[in-house]
């Protein structure tokens, strides 16, 4: 079930950060797509054991996804820190693209709207982050880069279903075009992440794939963040009333 419109179309605010982000995604996916192939090496680490296999790897899809993908094990020992945020932008197909923007055009302009571009921005990179710590602590020793924007896509899915609450959407079931719900489908996605989140977390080993934990909390962080978006609002409403 993928968006293929606008939930609740912006009003008054044109959504240009919406359109920043969007577009920061797929220069990068360009920039991948650019390079060259190569055989694939078992674990990142192998592509700089030396400087031979350094200069072998140059200008690879494996090289700059391991350059700038999360790792857990090196984020779980301090390093690379900055690559939970770089994560973010890097796609290495373009069905992974297409899905994740999907999503995010369909319910970030409303949300852009609501919290402004920069509220829309710290949104983004809250959820990914934190998404992105929460596959490290499920999997500290996990090896394989991670990648992708569906943990910063799911918090903007998260304040959406708060601050959209009548919206419709049109998805594409199968073949089929339909308007539905936004609650609904937004509801339906994150009872399903729940659940694959618990089965992976019941596992004796990490199952790998897809990190459902990540748009498990990446979600409710853009439940967290709208609600306390609204009290603060309401603080401030008092203060200011006379």
């Amino acid at each position: 079930m993928l968006p293929i419109g606008l939930s609740a179309p912006p009003r008054l605010h044109r959504p240009w950060m919406t359109a920043v982000l969007s577009l920061l995604c797929v220069a990068v996916y360009v920039r991948v797509a650019l390079l060259r192939h190569a055989a694939r090496a078992l674990y990142c680490t192998d592509l700089t054991e030396s400087p031979e296999a350094l200069r072998r790897a140059s200008d690879t899809v494996q090289l700059f996804v391991c350059q700038y993908g999360a790792i857990p094990d090196d984020i779980h020992e301090g390093r690379h820190l900055v690559t939970l945020l770089t994560a973010l932008f890097v796609h290495a197909s373009w069905f992974h693209l297409v899905s994740n923007l999907l999503f995010f055009v369909a319910f970030a302009p409303r949300v852009e709207e609501d919290l402004g571009s920069l509220g829309l921005l710290g949104l983004f990179v809250l959820s990914g982050v934190v998404g992105g710590v929460a596959h490290v602590l499920v999997a500290p020793n996990l090896v394989s880069p991670a990648i992708g924007a569906s943990g910063a896509v799911a918090g903007v899915m998260g304040a959406h279903l708060l601050l959209a609450r009548g919206a419709t959407v049109r998805v594409l079931i199968g073949p089929v075009p339909m308007r539905l719900p936004s609650r609904f489908v937004i509801g339906l996605w994150a009872l399903l992440q729940a659940a694959y989140t618990a089965w992976s977390l019941s596992r004796a080993e990490y199952p790998g794939g897809t990190s459902y934990e990540v748009h498990a909390v990446g979600f409710a962080v853009g439940l967290l963040v709208v609600t306390v978006w609204r009290r603060l609002r309401r603080s401030s409403d008092l203060v200011m009333a006379p």
